[in-house]
């Protein structure tokens, strides 16, 4: 399935709502990918009984468009016929968010299969809503630290089980939690390991390694951008759609209302892979408890790594799951 060269394909239709010309999604009869009179992409479906669900109701967000059963005039390979759809319109006219949306929207066809009941069809969409919904919020990171917790994961040997504890939600302390092993992710775009630290990163509970990954990133015209490291990410595990959904849904909600800028933002493969250091907590200068007053809260400090010694990733790999993937 790929939906981004279906949708190239399409032409636009000559009437205005509700009218669409559209494509069969290979391999799933009950779908139809279609463009509307405005070129904006449509997802079509249709199920054998009218929804009818209140948490379902027709509804508008700042980029998708949900209606249920929408009579449409479709025309697929020049012939037209009337047929009722869920219709399901991604409202932005950018070609890099209209490809991202045609990718999440894979996703969501493969979870739902051939002949999905009522209540997969509910709980799919549920989930594909709040994708779209968070990008109405404020982002909760910079760009490039989230391009440097992708680049870990698809750099790594099991993108996987990175993925299984990635955190689930970007204001989480460590970026990947696996209870006694924790990574946490630091990026630098001035080329100096200098890092901010909160308190708790690096003193975490007893019997507890946290590892701190520490790369530079570079914007390159010639570099990758979030989209190409999701797509290598899909594709190394293989198309796996719960990892696949949690993917789309960390990024979106990290990134918020600054998608649409950030995820055409480039950045340079080859300096994050040749940068990238791995050390130890403990190593790491640090203002200790005992120093801290117990009024004082969410302590946050730089600390300069330059001078240290990285440890090497194939000696302490074999400690657990976690690290053993890096």
């Amino acid at each position: 399935m790929n939906l981004i060269e279906l949708f190239n394909d399409l032409e636009l239709p000559s009437g205005r709502e509700n009218i669409f010309n559209a494509s069969r999604i290979p391999d799933f009869p009950n779908f139809r990918l279609a463009i509307n009179f405005e070129g904006y992409p449509v997802i079509l479906f249709s199920v054998a009984n009218a929804i009818k669900n209140i948490a379902l109701k027709n509804f508008r967000l700042k980029y998708l468009q949900l209606q249920q059963n929408v009579e449409c005039k479709i025309s697929e390979n020049g012939i037209s016929s009337f047929q009722t759809f869920t219709v399901i319109t991604f409202t932005n006219s950018d070609i890099n968010l209209q490809e991202y949306f045609l990718r999440i929207s894979e996703t969501l066809i493969k979870s739902l299969g051939i002949t999905p009941t009522q209540q997969q069809i509910i709980d799919s969409l549920n989930k594909f809503i709040e994708v779209f919904r968070s990008l109405t919020d404020t982002p909760t990171n910079t760009v490039h630290g989230l391009w440097s917790e992708l680049f870990l994961i698809e750099n790594c040997k099991n993108p996987r089980i990175l993925l299984n504890y990635w955190h689930q939600i970007p204001e989480e302390k460590f970026d990947f939690n696996a209870g006694s092993e924790k990574i946490e992710v630091k990026s630098s775009s001035v080329f100096e390991r200098i890092h901010t630290f909160s308190s708790d990163q690096l003193h975490p509970p007893v019997n507890t390694q946290v590892l701190i990954a520490s790369i530079f990133v570079r914007q390159s015209n010639n570099g990758l951008n979030i989209q190409k490291l999701i797509d290598s990410i899909i594709t190394k595990i293989q198309f796996n759609i719960e990892l696949s959904d949690k993917l789309n849904n960390i990024v979106c909600k990290t990134l918020g209302n600054s998608l649409e800028q950030s995820i055409k933002i480039k950045f340079d493969f080859n300096i994050a892979k040749e940068s990238l250091r791995f050390y130890r907590h403990q190593d790491i200068k640090k203002i200790e408890e005992i120093h801290i007053p117990k009024e004082v809260t969410e302590v946050r400090y730089k600390s300069d790594l330059t001078a240290l010694s990285p440890i090497d990733i194939n000696k302490i790999s074999k400690n657990g799951q976690l690290f053993g993937s890096l």
